[in-house]
């Protein structure tokens, strides 16, 4: 709160005079000045979360992937029993 009372009282007198972006940006370096780690691990934060909308965004669908690889493995699994089973069986799995 005595932060808040601060940038309040920064920015009373020559709030009109100050450009919105030149606020924001002492109001951050204030807020940074006066708790590091916090802002540190918020921005950690920020952009961990901005980097997993991303890579979702731009990764492919999970299931057009997982489908074939599902698929290959098996019929690996099927082709490496099939070598244990009488042949009457392995003409069953191979249909």
């Amino acid at each position: 709160m005595e932060s808040m009372n601060r940038m309040h009282e920064h920015f009373e007198g020559d709030a009109s005079e100050m450009p919105m972006a030149s606020r924001c940006a002492a109001a951050a370096e204030s807020a940074i000045q006066e708790h590091p780690l916090a802002m540190t691990l918020a921005m950690f934060g920020v952009g961990l979360g901005l980097g997993v909308v991303v890579g979702s965004a731009l990764a492919e669908p999970m299931g057009i992937r997982r489908q074939p690889t599902a698929e290959n493995l098996g019929r690996k699994i099927l082709d490496s029993i099939a070598e244990y089973l009488p042949a009457s069986v392995q003409k069953q799995l191979h249909s």
